[in-house]
């Protein structure tokens, strides 16, 4: 024995490991055959196992493709009002209607207070004429009346024939002249010492007449008369001045 090689010892390992894979692979040949030759019939199912436990949510899906739109479904129900809308602009005037019918008779309302009066709580009047003929003039000439039909408060002066304003306030003043055959009847209506408004009797008529009135709006003292211009003339109690206070200031 001790005079065994290392070379010897070499021999003996090589071939103990061929033995070995070889006896290995032998082996597994024969279990294969074994299970294939002698199975067994199958075994009963086991019971079911206990269901396992929720997943965790998956990640969502993208978004579909659009589809075709649905049939029309049947109307809802009535809403309730909506609040009022800003006022819209005026409309078109529309066509009149027809005459309603007579409404009755309201409530009795109540007294309202006293008005003031808009008649003049003064009178004042006059009237007056000629009793004899006038003329021809050969210059301008104040008309002398010396007939007084009316004088109510005493505004008519009897001496001058003028009419003196003692009350202010609106008076209507009007006059009327005859003229003598083929005379012409040229007057006029002064205030103070102005020109008012003409009266004409026209001579080509024969016994020309003319008159005219106006309202003037007097002051105290004021003086209104009727002048004859130079070269006319007037027949007697056809010609009259008159007047009367319309309402005071």
């Amino acid at each position: 024995m001790a005079h065994v090689t290392s070379c010897q010892v070499l021999l003996v390992l090589f071939c103990l490991t061929l033995f070995s894979h070889a006896y290995t692979t032998k082996n597994e040949i024969t279990k294969e055959n074994m299970c294939s030759c002698f199975q067994g019939p199958p075994g009963t199912p086991g019971t079911p196992g206990v269901p396992g436990m929720h997943g965790y949510r998956g990640q969502d899906g993208g978004k579909g493709e659009k589809g075709y739109p649905g049939d029309i479904g049947k109307p809802g129900r009535k809403g309730d009002m909506g609040i009022d809308g800003p006022l819209g602009p005026p409309g078109d005037r529309g066509k009149r209607g027809t005459k309603g019918l007579k409404g009755d008779f309201g409530d009795k309302g109540d007294q309202g207070q006293k008005g003031e009066c808009l008649h003049s709580s003064k009178k004042v009047a006059f009237s007056v004429t000629r009793s004899k003929m006038l003329g021809p003039v050969l210059e301008h000439t104040a008309v002398y009346f010396d007939r007084v039909l009316t004088n109510v408060g005493a505004h008519f002066d009897e001496i001058t024939s003028h009419f003196v304003c003692k009350i202010n306030g609106t008076y209507l003043l009007s006059v009327h002249v005859l003229g003598q055959q083929k005379r012409d009847a040229f007057a006029w209506i002064m205030l103070n010492q102005n020109h008012q408004v003409p009266v004409h009797g026209d001579s080509r008529a024969g016994y020309g007449t003319g008159s005219n009135t106006i309202i003037l709006r007097l002051t105290q003292e004021d003086h209104v008369w009727i002048q004859l211009r130079a070269n006319s003339a007037l027949m007697n109690d056809y010609s009259t001045f008159s007047g009367y206070l319309l309402f005071e200031d």
